[in-house]
């Protein structure tokens, strides 16, 4: 009988996005259908002021292959109602299911920026159209909190991309039912400035936590840290061991940043981080009980 996970969170980056595009809803139903403890989302504004579930500053990795030529425009220079009407390819835009090999992880940190969660397949755009036609829309922050009401066991880190989208956030969760499941982050250091500043003089919504993506630990950090009052701090793949027991010592959580590969898996396991953003849930749940399931019946 397989053993019951209990590793630590499952974070799907972006969402499930070897069934949909990132940061999408169905990207989001995929990682609730797989039973994640939960997903990693990003979030900026448009130009009329509307909190977008997107990543990128513009479109133009998302829209890649579409065969009307969609806008290359900043999300920052499109209003809500232009950027609903935008289509995000299925085609050539979903990451595989089977784990790539650890020399693909070190150099995919050169194309990240540019093709992360979209990748050729050896056929053309046009050609990848006719077999999986689908697309996915962008969605509003506030459509994503009413989503997140109806998975209620879900746990979000909500990544905050320019510093103007902060009180907007905290707006919008004020009028929600779902700050116990939220963290607010993020890891650019003037939205983690605006973050904390909010906070101090609007006060933190109910239940939210806070958060920041310091990737790697030094002493400026850990003095930073010290007073900062975080729920939890990201950290890259290869921190060094006596650096996460640092910032557990301190009462603050680790959330690991992305390293899909077996080493790194058994790292986090073993250092009790308490949760873990993957590009490869299903693939690092495998894992986890080709690990567990063995130990258990030795």
């Amino acid at each position: 009988m397989e053993k019951q996970y209990q590793g630590p969170m499952r974070l799907a980056h972006r969402g499930v996005t070897q069934a949909a595009p990132e940061n999408t809803l169905e990207a989001f139903e995929a990682a609730k259908n797989m039973g994640l403890e939960g997903i990693e989302i990003d979030v900026r504004l448009s130009r009329d002021g509307q909190v977008v579930v997107v990543h990128d500053a513009n479109l133009t990795r998302l829209t890649l292959g579409h065969p009307t030529g969609q806008t290359h425009a900043r999300v920052a220079d499109l209003s809500w109602e232009e950027l609903s009407r935008v289509e995000i390819p299925y085609a050539n835009h979903l990451l595989d299911k089977e784990l790539p090999p650890y020399s693909w992880v070190e150099e995919i940190a050169t194309l990240m920026p540019h093709r992360l969660l979209g990748q050729d397949s050896g056929r053309g755009y046009l050609e990848e159209l006719q077999r999986e036609p689908r697309m996915a829309r962008l969605m509003l922050f506030e459509e994503f909190l009413v989503w997140l009401e109806k998975a209620p066991h879900m746990t979000v880190e909500i990544e905050i991309k320019v510093p103007e989208a902060v009180l907007p956030i905290f707006r919008l969760l004020d009028a929600s039912s779902v700050g116990r499941q939220c963290i607010l982050f993020s890891g650019q250091s003037d939205v983690i400035q605006e973050l904390l500043r909010a906070a101090a003089h609007e006060g933190t919504p109910k239940e939210v936590r806070l958060g920041a993506n310091i990737r790697w630990l030094t002493p400026e950090k850990k003095e930073w840290l010290s007073t900062a009052g975080l729920y939890e701090v990201g950290m890259n793949a290869g921190a060094a061991d006596e650096d996460i027991a640092w910032v557990q010592s301190k009462g603050i959580q680790v959330f690991s940043n992305l390293g899909d590969y077996p080493d790194w898996w058994g790292k986090i396991c073993r250092l009790n981080i308490a949760a873990f953003k993957t590009n490869y849930a299903e693939a690092y749940t495998k894992w986890w009980h080709s690990q567990n399931d063995t130990e258990e019946q030795a």
